[in-house]
């Protein structure tokens, strides 16, 4: 992934990527990933569609895989508690076919609802389409906290 193109490359300056970056690095206990670049540290969450191609769809989903399932809706709950101050949280319930949903509670209320499947090929064609995907389900958050602020700060 080291040819990134200008836009992937302003897309590492902006709040998602920045907030995956820290979430990555903060879960690197052993300091094996200190040297790695930003781009080096995304480069598993590009998967172009030739790629997806090759991959088989039977089995569990790699553990790799459902942890940056998990990362990328780590860092939309921190976007959502940044910019409404309600914590956030995403619960995953992935099946074993690689399919599944994910919520994003914040108090009582389910602020995020995402239907996932085909997680056995998840990634993006590059990390502008990420950050789009990801911050549609920020700005549904966002909207949902602020719609029902009574249901979001119930605890």
């Amino acid at each position: 992934m080291a040819d990134l193109s200008d836009t992937d490359r302003e897309v590492l300056k902006r709040p998602f990527c920045k907030a995956l970056l820290s979430l990555i690095r903060a879960q690197d206990r052993s300091g094996a990933m200190e040297s790695d670049t930003d781009a080096e540290l995304l480069a598993p969450f590009i998967v172009t569609k030739l790629q997806k191609r090759d991959i088989p769809m039977f089995g569990d989903p790699d553990p790799d895989i459902l942890a940056r399932v998990e990362q990328i809706f780590m860092a939309i709950c921190w976007l959502i508690e940044t910019e409404t101050g309600v914590a956030a949280a995403p619960i995953m319930n992935i099946h074993h076919e690689g399919w599944g949903r994910i919520v994003v509670l914040t108090g009582r209320l389910v602020a995020v609802n995402a239907h996932m499947r085909e997680l056995h090929r998840f990634g993006y064609e590059n990390l502008a389409l990420m950050e789009e995907k990801a911050l549609k389900f920020v700005e549904e958050g966002i909207k949902a906290v602020r719609q029902f602020p009574d249901v979001a700060a119930a605890g």
